[in-house]
């Protein structure tokens, strides 16, 4: 009776164990090449998302494969495959089973024509408007009849619209006729446009210390406007950027009123105001720092900024206040007025400056920006091959005009900078000199979506003076940083004097030309050239000693950027004075 009870036992314990474990199983999809449509049909057949789920049977299996029948054909009628069939067999063996899903997908069917209508009420109102275009809209006739494009089509109309004065337009009907014969497609949209809309009053729900007149400021549009969805996706994005809100909703009413304009409401939630900030830093020349600061963005409930930042480094000390007002004047215009104190060792020189800053910032368009206003600083330099003490008034200005499509990781267009310097040295018979500098980056995608990039920056630098004394040594260009020359000592090229302190030039010409690899989605390969040279002319020449760098750089792409490491070696290395590489670590790419 025992053993009765042991074989029993242990029979029980087997069949549950098979059951727990399911029946083992894999799956070959067979009739598609086009890798972005497997894809997606892997990504909803349930054979394959629960695939580490495995069925408890074998009609179990079948049950899911059935099933998953619907779903494949939907994907392929989005892929304008509508004449498309699946069939999945099923082949078992002692260890485990082998789904095959066969799928034919037939010819692709085309758009042959795609009509859009446009009224307000009634056909006997026909609305015309000229920018809604198949060509705007995504639709190019005689191409696969795509489900995912004939959505944003659709989407992409009432966009326009709404950009026209039409933010109330609706979708009234469409008709989509499938010939199987000629196999095509021909769309036909009708849509109510609504009245002719204009920008009405604006109402602001907000609690908290953000005074409604900041957020009007805010406003793109102007009362009586005709209605631009543009104007209230850039109203959004300025207040969002402001760091005053966690979220931005902007929307307008169902009808419009009496006097035929449209209610616009904006509703914001505060986040807060007021933040700590520590943190650590790693530089290659300075090596690890620590950072730590303090901030207030909505003082006097107008979103203008207080902020006392702190950094430490093994070389330098640097302490900085800044008070910013933004829309000073003019919506696109910010005035900042900053002091900062600053000790700085480095090879070439050591340095205290203590300085105060007035400046106003302006953007123009989306590529423009402009910036200038009056520096006053204090300036003691030791350590050096030229040791002074200068009180200098400086007019500081820079204009930057941007084509590229991403500040720390462009792959396409051009980013143009000039700043030039007027400055007066109170402390040497009112000496005086003008710093300029200008530089022109260029980004070619030479792969598609940015997986190989060409990257070139030339940069030319003149300051112009009576001597070369008038200029204190930190305010002469010295070659050899994160971003050009990179594989010197930092900041030591330029002419040298006989104990091999660098004494610093009045022109330079640097050039460095990157090859970006994108070898995997979040890591890069990058080899790069650098060439320079720094002298005591005023203006920039090709005679002269030219230096050369050259390396290869690896980026690791985060969610915050790319996080970039260089092995630079200076190819016309001075004995004594250069290291035979440098590593240099930072966030960004070099320009």
């Amino acid at each position: 009776m025992l053993r009765f009870f042991i074989i029993l036992y242990f029979f029980l314990s087997l069949t549950l164990f098979s059951f727990g474990a399911g029946v083992s199983y894999s799956v070959d999809f067979k009739g598609v090449s086009d890798s972005a449509l497997l894809k997606e049909l892997k990504g909803v057949a349930s054979l394959t998302t629960l695939k580490k789920k495995p069925p408890a049977s074998l009609n179990a299996l079948r049950y899911r494969a059935d099933s998953d029948i619907p779903e494949l054909l939907k994907v392929m009628h989005a892929y304008g495959y509508y004449d498309a069939s699946v069939r999945i067999d099923l082949e078992t063996t002692q260890k485990k089973a082998e789904v095959i899903v066969e799928i034919d997908p037939g010819p692709v069917y085309t758009i042959e024509d795609y009509t859009i209508r446009l009224y307000n009420g009634n056909f006997e109102n026909p609305i015309k408007c000229r920018k809604i275009t198949l060509e705007r809209i995504g639709i190019t006739l005689e191409k696969p009849a795509l489900a995912r494009s004939i959505m944003q089509a659709e989407l992409k109309v009432l966009l326009i619209l709404s950009e026209y004065g039409y933010p109330l337009a609706v979708i009234d009907k469409r008709e989509i006729l499938v010939d199987s014969e000629s196999k095509t497609m021909h769309l036909n949209l009708e849509i109510d446009t609504g009245p002719l809309a204009r920008f009405g009053e604006t109402t602001v729900s907000s609690e908290g210390e953000v005074s409604p007149e900041f957020i009007s400021q805010k406003i793109t549009w102007e009362e009586g406007e005709i209605y631009d969805s543009e104007h209230v996706d850039v109203t959004q994005k300025k207040l969002m950027e402001s760091g005053l809100f966690t979220s931005v909703l902007v929307t307008h009413d169902n009808a419009l009123d009496e006097e035929g304009f449209l209610t616009m409401n904006i509703e914001v939630a505060e986040s807060k105001h007021r933040s700590l900030n520590f943190g650590a830093s790693y530089q290659t020349f300075y090596g690890p720092g620590f950072t730590f600061g303090w901030e207030h963005r909505n003082v006097g409930g107008m979103g203008r900024k207080l902020s006392l930042q702190g950094d430490i480094t093994r070389r330098s000390h640097t302490g900085v206040a800044t008070y910013l007002i933004p829309g000073f004047y003019r919506p696109n215009q910010d005035y900042v007025i900053q002091a900062e104190a600053d000790h700085e060792s480095i090879t070439p020189y050591s340095e205290r400056s203590y300085s105060l800053v007035n400046r106003v910032e302006r953007r123009v368009g989306k590529h423009f920006r402009v910036t200038g206003g009056v520096m006053l600083e204090q300036l003691f330099v030791t350590e050096s091959a030229a040791n002074s003490t200068s009180f200098l008034f400086e007019l500081p200005f820079y204009l930057r005009w941007s084509s590229a499509n991403d500040l720390l990781n462009p792959t396409t267009g051009m980013t143009f900078e000039y700043l030039t310097t007027p400055t007066i040295n109170f402390q040497h018979s009112n000496t005086y000199y003008l710093m300029q500098e200008c530089s022109q980056s260029v980004y070619y995608s030479l792969v598609h979506k940015g997986i190989i990039v060409l990257a070139q920056k030339l940069t030319l630098g003149s300051i112009l003076s009576n001597e070369l004394s008038a200029i204190p040594l930190p305010k002469r260009f010295l070659g050899g940083s994160e971003e050009e020359l990179r594989g010197y000592r930092y900041r030591t090229v330029s002419p040298l004097n006989n104990n091999n302190q660098p004494l610093g030039g009045r022109s330079a010409i640097y050039y460095t030309a990157e090859i970006r690899f994108r070898v995997f989605e979040s890591m890069g390969l990058v080899p790069f050239f650098d060439l320079g040279n720094v002298q005591f002319n005023r203006f920039p020449t090709v005679s002269g000693k030219w230096f050369k760098s050259a390396g290869l750089g690896f980026r690791y792409f985060s969610f915050f950027g790319p996080i970039r490491v260089d092995l630079a070696f200076p190819l016309d290395r001075r004995k004594d004075l250069d290291p035979a590489y440098r590593f240099l670590v930072s966030i960004g790419q070099t320009f």
